[in-house]
Protein backbone atom coordinates (compact mmCIF):
# COMPACT_ATOMS: atom_id res chain seq x y z
CA UNK A 1 0.00 0.00 0.00
CA UNK A 2 1.50 3.28 -1.07
CA UNK A 3 1.66 6.22 1.27
CA UNK A 4 -1.09 8.73 0.57
CA UNK A 5 -1.86 12.13 2.01
CA UNK A 6 -5.30 11.35 3.38
CA UNK A 7 -6.21 14.98 4.09
CA UNK A 8 -5.02 16.55 0.84
CA UNK A 9 -8.62 17.34 -0.11
CA UNK A 10 -8.97 19.56 2.95
CA UNK A 11 -7.22 22.90 2.39
CA UNK A 12 -5.47 24.49 5.39
CA UNK A 13 -7.03 27.58 6.93
CA UNK A 14 -5.14 30.49 8.41
CA UNK A 15 -5.83 31.94 11.82
CA UNK A 16 -7.38 34.96 10.09
CA UNK A 17 -9.83 32.73 8.23
CA UNK A 18 -10.77 30.86 11.40
CA UNK A 19 -11.36 34.17 13.17
CA UNK A 20 -13.58 35.41 10.33
CA UNK A 21 -15.67 32.22 10.48
CA UNK A 22 -16.04 32.49 14.25
CA UNK A 23 -17.15 36.13 14.01
CA UNK A 24 -19.70 35.09 11.39
CA UNK A 25 -21.07 32.37 13.68
CA UNK A 26 -21.24 34.85 16.58
CA UNK A 27 -23.73 36.93 14.56
CA UNK A 28 -22.43 40.33 15.49
CA UNK A 29 -20.86 39.59 18.86
CA UNK A 30 -17.16 40.51 19.06
CA UNK A 31 -14.54 37.77 18.83
CA UNK A 32 -12.86 39.23 21.92
CA UNK A 33 -15.83 38.10 24.07
CA UNK A 34 -14.55 34.54 23.70
CA UNK A 35 -11.06 35.36 24.97
CA UNK A 36 -10.78 34.33 28.61
CA UNK A 37 -8.29 35.92 30.99
CA UNK A 38 -7.58 34.47 34.41
CA UNK A 39 -6.94 36.45 37.56
CA UNK A 40 -3.15 36.33 37.09
CA UNK A 41 -3.16 37.56 33.50
CA UNK A 42 -2.93 34.44 31.33
CA UNK A 43 -5.32 34.34 28.38
CA UNK A 44 -7.11 31.55 26.56
CA UNK A 45 -8.08 32.08 22.93
CA UNK A 46 -11.17 30.37 21.46
CA UNK A 47 -9.09 28.73 18.72
CA UNK A 48 -5.46 27.85 18.06
CA UNK A 49 -4.13 26.95 14.63
CA UNK A 50 -1.02 25.52 13.01
CA UNK A 51 0.04 29.04 12.00
CA UNK A 52 0.68 29.67 15.69
CA UNK A 53 2.42 26.36 16.25
CA UNK A 54 5.77 27.74 17.27
CA UNK A 55 8.86 25.66 16.63
CA UNK A 56 10.02 25.69 20.20
CA UNK A 57 13.39 24.28 21.30
CA UNK A 58 13.45 20.57 22.02
CA UNK A 59 14.37 21.23 25.65
CA UNK A 60 10.69 21.62 26.45
CA UNK A 61 10.16 17.92 25.72
CA UNK A 62 12.74 16.72 28.24
CA UNK A 63 15.45 14.10 27.87
CA UNK A 64 13.51 10.90 28.47
CA UNK A 65 14.32 8.56 25.60
CA UNK A 66 12.46 5.30 26.22
CA UNK A 67 9.30 6.14 28.15
CA UNK A 68 7.67 8.73 30.40
CA UNK A 69 8.40 7.01 33.70
CA UNK A 70 8.74 8.98 36.93
CA UNK A 71 9.53 8.21 40.57
CA UNK A 72 6.62 7.75 42.99
CA UNK A 73 7.53 9.61 46.18
CA UNK A 74 6.29 9.71 49.76
CA UNK A 75 7.67 11.67 52.69
CA UNK A 76 8.59 9.50 55.67
CA UNK A 77 9.02 11.16 59.06
CA UNK A 78 11.93 9.53 60.88
CA UNK A 79 11.74 8.74 64.59
CA UNK A 80 14.25 7.75 67.24
CA UNK A 81 13.55 4.08 66.52
CA UNK A 82 15.97 3.26 63.71
CA UNK A 83 14.79 -0.33 63.30
CA UNK A 84 11.14 0.73 63.03
CA UNK A 85 12.02 3.42 60.48
CA UNK A 86 13.93 0.94 58.35
CA UNK A 87 11.07 -1.56 58.47
CA UNK A 88 8.59 1.13 57.40
CA UNK A 89 10.79 2.25 54.50
CA UNK A 90 11.23 -1.28 53.15
CA UNK A 91 7.51 -1.97 53.53
CA UNK A 92 6.56 1.17 51.57
CA UNK A 93 9.03 0.32 48.82
CA UNK A 94 7.35 -3.06 48.48
CA UNK A 95 4.00 -1.26 48.16
CA UNK A 96 5.02 0.66 45.08
CA UNK A 97 7.20 3.60 46.09
CA UNK A 98 10.20 4.22 43.87
CA UNK A 99 11.28 7.39 45.66
CA UNK A 100 11.58 8.11 49.39
CA UNK A 101 11.90 11.44 51.18
CA UNK A 102 13.38 10.89 54.61
CA UNK A 103 12.52 13.75 56.95
CA UNK A 104 14.87 13.99 59.93
CA UNK A 105 18.26 12.59 60.88
CA UNK A 106 18.91 9.10 59.49
CA UNK A 107 21.61 6.70 60.58
CA UNK A 108 23.36 4.05 58.52
CA UNK A 109 20.98 1.49 60.03
CA UNK A 110 18.00 3.53 58.81
CA UNK A 111 19.24 2.92 55.27
CA UNK A 112 19.99 -0.78 55.78
CA UNK A 113 19.07 -2.98 52.78
CA UNK A 114 17.87 0.00 50.76
CA UNK A 115 19.19 -0.43 47.23
CA UNK A 116 19.99 3.11 46.04
CA UNK A 117 20.63 1.92 42.50
CA UNK A 118 16.93 1.08 42.06
CA UNK A 119 15.18 3.99 43.78
CA UNK A 120 15.48 7.73 44.34
CA UNK A 121 16.55 8.65 47.86
CA UNK A 122 15.99 12.14 49.26
CA UNK A 123 16.69 13.76 52.60
CA UNK A 124 15.21 16.84 54.28
CA UNK A 125 14.97 18.62 57.64
CA UNK A 126 18.21 17.08 58.88
CA UNK A 127 20.28 18.77 61.59
CA UNK A 128 23.64 18.85 59.81
CA UNK A 129 24.57 18.44 56.16
CA UNK A 130 28.07 17.41 57.23
CA UNK A 131 26.72 14.62 59.46
CA UNK A 132 24.26 13.50 56.77
CA UNK A 133 27.12 13.25 54.28
CA UNK A 134 28.97 10.92 56.64
CA UNK A 135 25.89 8.72 57.06
CA UNK A 136 25.39 8.43 53.29
CA UNK A 137 29.05 7.63 52.70
CA UNK A 138 28.91 4.94 55.39
CA UNK A 139 25.61 3.43 54.22
CA UNK A 140 26.10 3.53 50.45
CA UNK A 141 29.88 3.61 50.12
CA UNK A 142 31.85 6.08 48.02
CA UNK A 143 32.26 4.15 44.81
CA UNK A 144 31.74 5.82 41.47
CA UNK A 145 28.08 5.24 40.68
CA UNK A 146 24.91 6.87 39.43
CA UNK A 147 22.79 6.62 42.57
CA UNK A 148 19.88 9.09 42.47
CA UNK A 149 20.41 10.82 45.81
CA UNK A 150 19.12 14.32 46.56
CA UNK A 151 20.23 16.13 49.71
CA UNK A 152 17.71 18.97 49.27
CA UNK A 153 20.09 21.60 50.61
CA UNK A 154 18.12 24.81 50.12
CA UNK A 155 19.13 27.62 52.50
CA UNK A 156 17.45 30.36 50.43
CA UNK A 157 13.98 28.79 50.59
CA UNK A 158 14.52 28.18 54.30
CA UNK A 159 15.43 31.84 54.75
CA UNK A 160 12.31 32.92 52.86
CA UNK A 161 10.16 30.93 55.30
CA UNK A 162 12.00 31.77 58.53
CA UNK A 163 12.77 35.42 57.77
CA UNK A 164 16.41 35.02 58.77
CA UNK A 165 19.61 35.18 56.69
CA UNK A 166 23.27 35.80 57.54
CA UNK A 167 25.28 36.04 54.30
CA UNK A 168 25.48 34.06 51.09
CA UNK A 169 28.99 32.71 51.57
CA UNK A 170 28.27 31.39 55.05
CA UNK A 171 24.85 29.93 54.20
CA UNK A 172 25.96 28.13 51.02
CA UNK A 173 29.38 26.88 52.17
CA UNK A 174 28.13 23.53 53.60
CA UNK A 175 26.55 22.71 50.24
CA UNK A 176 29.71 23.53 48.32
CA UNK A 177 31.76 21.37 50.70
CA UNK A 178 29.30 18.49 50.22
CA UNK A 179 29.62 18.75 46.43
CA UNK A 180 33.38 18.46 46.65
CA UNK A 181 33.13 15.59 49.13
CA UNK A 182 30.78 13.62 46.89
CA UNK A 183 32.54 14.20 43.59
CA UNK A 184 32.37 10.47 42.81
CA UNK A 185 28.60 10.30 43.25
CA UNK A 186 27.47 10.96 39.68
CA UNK A 187 23.75 10.90 40.47
CA UNK A 188 23.90 12.88 43.69
CA UNK A 189 22.51 16.41 43.75
CA UNK A 190 23.16 18.60 46.76
CA UNK A 191 21.08 21.71 46.01
CA UNK A 192 17.32 21.87 45.57
CA UNK A 193 15.19 24.86 44.62
CA UNK A 194 11.96 24.23 46.50
CA UNK A 195 9.83 26.65 44.49
CA UNK A 196 6.66 24.76 45.38
CA UNK A 197 6.47 26.81 48.57
CA UNK A 198 5.97 29.94 46.48
CA UNK A 199 2.96 28.32 44.82
CA UNK A 200 1.60 27.43 48.26
CA UNK A 201 2.00 31.08 49.24
CA UNK A 202 -0.14 32.20 46.31
CA UNK A 203 2.19 32.39 43.29
CA UNK A 204 0.76 31.64 39.86
CA UNK A 205 2.49 29.58 37.20
CA UNK A 206 4.46 32.49 35.72
CA UNK A 207 5.76 33.65 39.08
CA UNK A 208 6.61 30.12 40.20
CA UNK A 209 8.73 29.55 37.09
CA UNK A 210 10.41 32.95 37.29
CA UNK A 211 11.16 32.66 41.00
CA UNK A 212 12.50 29.11 40.62
CA UNK A 213 14.79 30.18 37.80
CA UNK A 214 16.09 33.21 39.72
CA UNK A 215 16.77 31.18 42.85
CA UNK A 216 18.51 28.44 40.86
CA UNK A 217 20.66 31.12 39.25
CA UNK A 218 21.79 32.32 42.69
CA UNK A 219 23.03 28.82 43.48
CA UNK A 220 24.56 28.42 40.05
CA UNK A 221 26.57 31.65 40.26
CA UNK A 222 27.88 30.80 43.72
CA UNK A 223 29.00 27.35 42.59
CA UNK A 224 30.78 28.84 39.59
CA UNK A 225 32.53 31.40 41.79
CA UNK A 226 33.72 28.58 44.07
CA UNK A 227 35.56 26.97 41.15
CA UNK A 228 32.99 24.39 40.08
CA UNK A 229 32.48 24.12 36.31
CA UNK A 230 29.15 24.95 34.69
CA UNK A 231 28.65 21.28 33.76
CA UNK A 232 29.24 20.10 37.32
CA UNK A 233 27.27 22.98 38.84
CA UNK A 234 24.24 22.28 36.66
CA UNK A 235 24.33 18.62 37.70
CA UNK A 236 24.11 19.60 41.38
CA UNK A 237 20.74 21.39 41.23
CA UNK A 238 17.26 19.89 41.34
CA UNK A 239 13.98 21.79 40.98
CA UNK A 240 10.86 21.13 43.05
CA UNK A 241 7.62 22.67 41.79
CA UNK A 242 4.04 22.44 43.01
CA UNK A 243 1.16 21.37 40.77
CA UNK A 244 -1.73 23.81 40.51
CA UNK A 245 -5.38 23.34 39.56
CA UNK A 246 -5.25 24.50 35.92
CA UNK A 247 -4.73 21.22 34.06
CA UNK A 248 -3.29 22.55 30.80
CA UNK A 249 -1.33 25.43 32.32
CA UNK A 250 0.45 23.04 34.64
CA UNK A 251 1.47 20.78 31.75
CA UNK A 252 2.84 23.85 29.97
CA UNK A 253 4.55 25.09 33.15
CA UNK A 254 6.89 22.12 33.41
CA UNK A 255 7.67 22.28 29.69
CA UNK A 256 8.32 26.03 29.91
CA UNK A 257 10.70 25.65 32.84
CA UNK A 258 12.81 23.13 30.94
CA UNK A 259 13.03 25.58 28.03
CA UNK A 260 14.20 28.43 30.24
CA UNK A 261 16.67 26.31 32.18
CA UNK A 262 18.26 25.18 28.92
CA UNK A 263 18.38 28.78 27.72
CA UNK A 264 20.03 29.98 30.94
CA UNK A 265 22.67 27.22 31.03
CA UNK A 266 23.46 27.75 27.36
CA UNK A 267 24.63 31.28 28.19
CA UNK A 268 27.49 29.75 30.22
CA UNK A 269 28.75 27.62 27.30
CA UNK A 270 28.71 24.14 28.85
CA UNK A 271 30.92 21.46 27.31
CA UNK A 272 28.16 18.86 27.39
CA UNK A 273 24.65 19.32 26.04
CA UNK A 274 23.25 17.19 28.86
CA UNK A 275 24.10 20.03 31.24
CA UNK A 276 21.13 21.90 29.78
CA UNK A 277 18.72 19.30 31.16
CA UNK A 278 17.31 19.50 34.67
CA UNK A 279 15.67 17.16 37.19
CA UNK A 280 12.18 18.42 38.06
CA UNK A 281 10.11 16.88 40.84
CA UNK A 282 6.56 17.92 41.63
CA UNK A 283 4.24 17.92 44.63
CA UNK A 284 0.48 18.26 44.60
CA UNK A 285 -0.75 21.65 45.76
CA UNK A 286 -1.53 22.56 49.34
CA UNK A 287 -2.89 25.96 48.29
CA UNK A 288 -6.03 24.34 46.84
CA UNK A 289 -6.66 21.73 49.53
CA UNK A 290 -9.77 21.88 51.68
CA UNK A 291 -10.70 20.73 55.17
CA UNK A 292 -14.40 20.55 54.41
CA UNK A 293 -15.41 17.83 51.94
CA UNK A 294 -11.82 16.51 52.06
CA UNK A 295 -12.35 13.52 49.78
CA UNK A 296 -12.59 15.95 46.86
CA UNK A 297 -8.88 16.53 47.52
CA UNK A 298 -8.36 13.06 46.04
CA UNK A 299 -9.83 14.28 42.75
CA UNK A 300 -7.69 17.41 42.81
CA UNK A 301 -4.58 15.36 43.51
CA UNK A 302 -5.38 12.99 40.66
CA UNK A 303 -5.73 15.68 37.99
CA UNK A 304 -2.66 17.45 39.35
CA UNK A 305 -0.60 14.26 39.15
CA UNK A 306 -1.88 13.79 35.60
CA UNK A 307 -0.69 17.29 34.65
CA UNK A 308 2.76 16.71 36.12
CA UNK A 309 3.21 13.33 34.45
CA UNK A 310 2.06 14.66 31.07
CA UNK A 311 4.45 17.57 31.61
CA UNK A 312 7.32 15.08 31.86
CA UNK A 313 8.50 15.52 35.45
CA UNK A 314 11.00 13.13 36.99
CA UNK A 315 9.22 12.48 40.27
CA UNK A 316 5.83 13.15 41.87
CA UNK A 317 4.65 13.23 45.46
CA UNK A 318 0.88 13.14 45.88
CA UNK A 319 0.05 14.65 49.25
CA UNK A 320 -2.51 12.89 51.45
CA UNK A 321 -6.08 14.13 51.05
CA UNK A 322 -6.12 15.02 54.77
CA UNK A 323 -2.78 16.86 54.79
CA UNK A 324 -4.54 20.19 55.42
CA UNK A 325 -5.10 19.24 59.05
CA UNK A 326 -2.85 16.28 59.86
CA UNK A 327 0.22 14.41 58.70
CA UNK A 328 -1.84 11.69 57.09
CA UNK A 329 -2.54 8.10 58.08
CA UNK A 330 -2.12 4.64 56.60
CA UNK A 331 -5.29 4.92 54.53
CA UNK A 332 -4.64 8.40 53.11
CA UNK A 333 -1.04 7.53 52.29
CA UNK A 334 -2.19 4.38 50.49
CA UNK A 335 -4.69 6.36 48.42
CA UNK A 336 -1.97 8.88 47.52
CA UNK A 337 0.38 6.11 46.36
CA UNK A 338 -2.34 4.33 44.43
CA UNK A 339 -3.23 7.46 42.47
CA UNK A 340 0.15 7.26 40.78
CA UNK A 341 0.08 3.49 40.43
CA UNK A 342 -3.25 3.79 38.62
CA UNK A 343 -1.87 6.46 36.29
CA UNK A 344 1.00 4.14 35.41
CA UNK A 345 -0.45 0.65 35.49
CA UNK A 346 -4.05 1.34 34.39
CA UNK A 347 -3.81 4.50 32.28
CA UNK A 348 -0.27 4.09 30.87
CA UNK A 349 0.73 7.69 31.51
CA UNK A 350 4.30 6.45 31.79
CA UNK A 351 4.44 5.05 28.24
CA UNK A 352 4.33 8.10 25.95
CA UNK A 353 6.91 10.90 26.07
CA UNK A 354 5.46 14.42 25.93
CA UNK A 355 2.01 13.42 24.63
CA UNK A 356 0.94 17.09 24.67
CA UNK A 357 3.69 18.01 22.20
CA UNK A 358 2.32 19.36 18.95
CA UNK A 359 -0.96 20.52 20.47
CA UNK A 360 -1.43 24.05 19.15
CA UNK A 361 -2.88 25.17 22.47
CA UNK A 362 -0.24 23.56 24.69
CA UNK A 363 2.63 24.76 22.52
CA UNK A 364 1.30 28.33 22.50
CA UNK A 365 0.66 28.22 26.25
CA UNK A 366 4.17 26.89 26.85
CA UNK A 367 5.59 29.78 24.87
CA UNK A 368 3.41 32.34 26.68
CA UNK A 369 4.42 31.12 30.14
CA UNK A 370 8.09 30.95 29.13
CA UNK A 371 8.12 34.51 27.77
CA UNK A 372 6.41 36.00 30.83
CA UNK A 373 8.52 34.00 33.29
CA UNK A 374 11.75 34.99 31.50
CA UNK A 375 10.78 38.66 31.85
CA UNK A 376 10.17 38.12 35.57
CA UNK A 377 13.55 36.41 35.91
CA UNK A 378 15.27 39.31 34.14
CA UNK A 379 13.48 41.81 36.36
CA UNK A 380 14.70 40.02 39.49
CA UNK A 381 18.26 39.89 38.17
CA UNK A 382 18.27 43.60 37.31
CA UNK A 383 17.23 44.43 40.87
CA UNK A 384 20.08 42.49 42.45
CA UNK A 385 19.03 38.86 42.30
CA UNK A 386 16.79 36.52 44.22
CA UNK A 387 18.44 36.87 47.62
CA UNK A 388 17.84 40.60 47.47
CA UNK A 389 14.19 39.95 46.62
CA UNK A 390 13.87 37.74 49.70
CA UNK A 391 15.80 39.84 52.22
CA UNK A 392 14.11 43.10 51.18
CA UNK A 393 10.71 41.63 52.01
CA UNK A 394 9.58 42.16 48.42
CA UNK A 395 9.06 38.44 47.86
CA UNK A 396 6.67 38.41 50.81
CA UNK A 397 4.80 41.39 49.37
CA UNK A 398 4.59 40.00 45.82
CA UNK A 399 3.26 36.64 46.98
CA UNK A 400 0.71 38.34 49.21
CA UNK A 401 -0.53 40.36 46.24
CA UNK A 402 -0.93 37.29 44.03
CA UNK A 403 -2.61 35.32 46.82
CA UNK A 404 -4.99 38.21 47.56
CA UNK A 405 -5.95 38.44 43.89
CA UNK A 406 -6.80 34.74 43.79
CA UNK A 407 -8.69 34.84 47.09
CA UNK A 408 -10.71 37.85 45.88
CA UNK A 409 -11.61 35.94 42.71
CA UNK A 410 -12.62 32.95 44.84
CA UNK A 411 -14.84 35.14 47.03
CA UNK A 412 -16.55 36.52 43.90
CA UNK A 413 -16.94 32.95 42.61
CA UNK A 414 -14.81 33.70 39.58
CA UNK A 415 -12.69 30.86 40.94
CA UNK A 416 -14.75 27.89 42.05
CA UNK A 417 -13.58 25.28 44.53
CA UNK A 418 -15.68 22.14 44.64
CA UNK A 419 -17.06 21.51 48.12
CA UNK A 420 -16.51 25.07 49.34
CA UNK A 421 -18.12 27.69 47.09
CA UNK A 422 -19.54 25.14 44.64
CA UNK A 423 -21.83 22.26 45.69
CA UNK A 424 -20.86 22.61 49.33
CA UNK A 425 -22.51 20.44 51.97
CA UNK A 426 -23.59 22.98 54.58
CA UNK A 427 -24.61 20.19 56.95
CA UNK A 428 -21.05 18.84 57.13
CA UNK A 429 -19.24 19.30 60.44
CA UNK A 430 -15.47 19.54 60.53
CA UNK A 431 -14.72 20.84 64.01
CA UNK A 432 -12.68 17.76 64.88
CA UNK A 433 -10.38 18.38 61.91
CA UNK A 434 -9.25 21.79 63.05
CA UNK A 435 -6.46 22.14 65.60
CA UNK A 436 -8.09 24.13 68.40
CA UNK A 437 -5.45 25.74 70.59
CA UNK A 438 -4.68 29.03 72.23
CA UNK A 439 -2.83 31.47 70.02
CA UNK A 440 0.64 32.00 71.36
CA UNK A 441 2.18 35.43 71.18
CA UNK A 442 5.56 34.32 69.91
CA UNK A 443 7.98 37.19 69.54
CA UNK A 444 10.18 35.81 66.82
CA UNK A 445 12.95 38.00 65.54
CA UNK A 446 12.93 38.39 61.78
CA UNK A 447 15.56 39.98 59.60
CA UNK A 448 12.79 40.55 57.02
CA UNK A 449 9.16 39.57 56.40
CA UNK A 450 8.92 35.79 55.93
CA UNK A 451 6.60 34.27 53.34
CA UNK A 452 3.53 32.44 54.62
CA UNK A 453 1.88 29.40 53.01
CA UNK A 454 -1.90 29.70 52.92
CA UNK A 455 -4.92 27.96 51.44
CA UNK A 456 -7.26 29.81 49.11
CA UNK A 457 -10.28 28.53 51.05
CA UNK A 458 -8.78 29.25 54.48
CA UNK A 459 -10.88 32.31 55.32
CA UNK A 460 -14.11 30.76 54.04
CA UNK A 461 -13.54 27.62 56.08
CA UNK A 462 -12.77 29.64 59.21
CA UNK A 463 -16.15 31.35 58.83
CA UNK A 464 -17.90 27.98 58.60
CA UNK A 465 -15.97 26.80 61.64
CA UNK A 466 -17.11 29.88 63.59
CA UNK A 467 -20.73 28.96 62.83
CA UNK A 468 -20.09 25.44 64.12
CA UNK A 469 -18.69 26.84 67.35
CA UNK A 470 -21.71 29.14 67.74
CA UNK A 471 -24.04 26.15 67.42
CA UNK A 472 -22.21 24.38 70.26
CA UNK A 473 -22.56 27.30 72.68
Amino acid sequence: MKNERLFSDFPPFSNKEWKAQIEKDLKGKPYEDLIKENVLGSTTEPVYTSSENLYLPNARRGVKSENNDWAIYQTIQLSNDTKSDNTEILDLLNKGLTGIKLKGDPTADTLLNIAPEYINTEFSDYSSLEQLSKVIAHAFGKEKNAYQIHLNFDPISKAAITGNWSNKKQELLPGIDAIKGFADYKGLRVFTVNAGIYHNCGAGAVSEIGLALAQAHEYLVELLESGISIDDASAQIKIELAIGRDFFSEIAKFRAFRMLWSRMIEEYNPKHSCSKSIVINAQTSEFWNTVYDPYVNMLRATTQAMSASLGGVDGIEVKSYNSAWEEGNEFSHRVARNVQLLLKEESYFDKVIDPAGGSYYIEQLTQELAEKAWLKFQKIEKKGGFIGLVTSGNLHRELQEEASAQIAAFEKRDIKVLGVNLYSNQNEKALDRFAISAIKDEKNKFDFSPIQPIRIVGKAEEERLSKELEEIK
